[in-house]
């Protein structure tokens, strides 16, 4: 589609992204614990569009559109109409038609995607939203929700955390076309933990990860799977995190 018009991202706000081995999650070992609990899907979605609005003067009424990228609400927060939770951050966005997008990961993107088009359509201004909160219900649970994101009725039976095991497949896949070894493989989760080590904002902010023990298997980096074909193929430290944000 060639752009009727030019597409700015006038302005950003981020909340800071949380889970399971960032310092300010509240979990069991955690000293707060019992004492304050962590930010709901709605606390994300109402605090970002207000920090939003706060931080860069924005006034609200002149938005004309808006998209929230969400994929499982339903699942791990047992809310849905999210669209309608967005209006919640200001009085000033009430009447104004918000809608909510999904494709998994990418559902975010498709926020954006939206708002494009509907400035190609005429609009002027638009906000896009993306959230989720993942981190509600135990490991396994959250797999079977996460696989939601797969071909449900067929992949779902590949192991307990269907997602890893697909992505197992596929590194199993690489080394065997390839050549490539657990230590050519560990280098990507170097660097993405080296990336998340400078954004503060990040889960694994306060986490470092070196080649040695992300290439080897450990009680601190087991191997998860229970397919047999695929157990040797992924550790923890393949594995991206479950985030909320």
């Amino acid at each position: 589609m060639k752009p009727m018009k030019p597409v700015y991202i006038a302005a950003q706000a981020v909340t800071p992204f949380i889970g399971k081995g960032n310092p300010n999650f509240i979990d069991k070992g955690h000293e707060e614990f019992g004492v304050r609990e962590n930010p709901t899907l709605e606390d994300h979605i109402v605090g970002v569009v207000r920090k939003l609005i706060d931080d860069h003067h924005i006034d609200p009424t002149l938005i004309q559109r808006g998209y929230i990228g969400n994929f499982a609400g339903e699942l791990f927060s047992h809310q849905a109409h999210l669209g309608a939770m967005v209006a919640r951050a200001d009085e000033r966005l009430s009447g104004i038609g918000f809608a909510r997008v999904e494709a998994a990961c990418a559902s975010g993107g498709v926020g954006i995607v939206n708002a494009i088009e509907s400035i190609q359509s005429g609009l002027d201004v638009v906000l896009v939203v993306g959230a989720e909160v993942q981190t509600t219900v135990r490991a396994r649970e959250g797999a079977d929700y996460l696989a939601r994101a797969a071909h449900y009725a067929s992949e779902r039976s590949i192991d307990d955390f269907t997602f890893p095991a697909l992505l197992a497949r596929r590194a199993k896949a690489y080394k065997e076309a390839y050549g490539l070894s657990e230590r050519d493989l560990a280098h990507f989760s170097v660097k993405a933990y080296d990336n998340a080590n400078r954004n503060p904002m990040a889960h694994m902010c306060a986490v470092k990860m070196t080649l040695e023990q992300a290439e080897t298997a450990s009680d601190g980096n087991p191997k998860i799977l229970k397919n047999p074909e695929l157990h040797d193929h992924l550790k923890v430290s393949d594995c991206s995190q479950v985030s909320d944000g």
